[in-house]
């Protein structure tokens, strides 16, 4: 095989596990963050756990959905998931990451989720110490997301990309 293919078929097929070192990294950088704070308040520990935890098991759900429609649901990569109308396998990845947004919204804004990432400094760095300024962000990023859905669903995006195998 040569480079390019060996290349190729890492980027378009295993880009997922990249996406979930990312969001691995992420918590270990959130912790690390966390320690001055917990060593000025210890009591604040077991919220940063929580809140790690949380997005270790919630961030990572769909590029393990992602990767499990490329290893085992025909999906052949991850450039398939651009386009809704790949597969059940790609609409179940769209259906769990709207899922997830629906999850986030009623956490930050009925469960005081917000609360709990202002009460707990360096997870979220957004100006101001503000439930509502996270809220406002959170609106923010969650509308270009959805605008994000929305262009992939009625654009119908074809994948011409030959599948390295």
């Amino acid at each position: 095989m040569t480079p390019e293919k060996v290349i190729g078929q890492m980027m378009f097929q295993h880009a997922w596990l990249l996406f979930i070192v990312v969001t691995c990294a992420n918590g270990a950088v959130w912790w690390w963050r966390a320690q001055r704070h917990i060593r000025t308040n210890p009591t604040l520990r077991p919220g940063y756990i929580r809140l790690i935890r949380g997005w270790l098991v919630f961030g990572n759900l769909p590029w393990l959905v992602m990767g499990l429609g490329i290893l085992f649901g025909g999906v052949p990569t991850v450039l398939h998931y651009f386009n809704p109308r790949n597969g059940p396998i790609v609409l179940t990845w769209y259906v769990t990451v709207i899922a997830l947004w629906a999850a986030s919204v009623y956490w930050l804004f009925f469960q005081r989720g917000a609360e709990t990432l202002i009460a707990h400094p360096g997870l979220m760095n957004v100006p101001g110490n503000r439930p509502w300024i996270l809220k406002v962000y959170f609106l923010l990023c969650l509308a270009g997301g959805v605008a994000g859905l929305l262009t992939m669903i009625l654009l119908d995006l074809p994948i011409n990309l030959p599948v390295p195998r």
